[in-house]
């Protein structure tokens, strides 16, 4: 079984005029997707990253679990995202529904919202 959540981003409304909501929105349906098919795909977790740059002006940035958005201009390394930590939000994530895995040296989540 397989999806693609490659465009709902840009299916989103407002997603010129509002890019970020447009960007959690998208999230928040890939993630319901993932839940509805969670009996046929089993359980398990990921971790994303989008980077959209709109009209060379505007760099809207997501990420999901422990995937880190870089970006490095003149040489320097600048974090354009927080990381997502499921030791430290194991409670907020299982009230949504979700789980924490701790495999040895890596912990893993599944996470519903942004």
């Amino acid at each position: 079984m397989s999806f693609s959540c490659l465009n709902i981003p840009y299916k989103q409304p407002n997603f010129w005029t509002e890019p970020e909501n447009a960007m959690r929105r998208a999230y928040r349906i890939t993630d319901t997707i993932i839940l509805e098919k969670a009996g046929d795909l089993g359980r398990g977790g990921s971790t994303a990253v989008t980077a959209i740059l709109i009209n060379c002006q505007k760099l809207v940035v997501a990420n999901v679990g422990d995937s880190r958005v870089v970006m490095c201009k003149n040489g320097v390394a600048k974090q354009l995202s927080v990381d997502h930590e499921p030791s430290t939000e194991r409670e907020d994530i299982e009230n949504r529904g979700g789980f924490v895995s701790t495999f040895p040296g890596k912990s893993f989540a599944k996470i519903e919202e942004l």
